[in-house]
């Protein structure tokens, strides 16, 4: 009976995991790379502005002075 409940939590750990990386990167509207220098919104919803390089996100940072 131990091996059955060891096997039914790692196979729900990896079905969470699973979960999770395809939820994930759907929680934020990819950058528009169309640009060099592109605005957006943070995690906390401030301002910042990204870099692209070869039409990905590269960096972002806080928008400022």
């Amino acid at each position: 009976m131990k091996p059955f409940w060891l096997t039914l939590t790692v196979l729900l750990g990896l079905a969470g995991v699973l979960g999770g990386a395809f939820v994930v990167p759907r929680a934020r509207p990819p950058a528009d790379c169309t640009s060099r220098v592109v605005t957006g919104r943070g995690p906390r919803g401030e301002a910042v502005e990204c870099v692209c390089l070869e039409g990905r996100l590269s960096t972002c940072f806080d928008s400022g002075p």
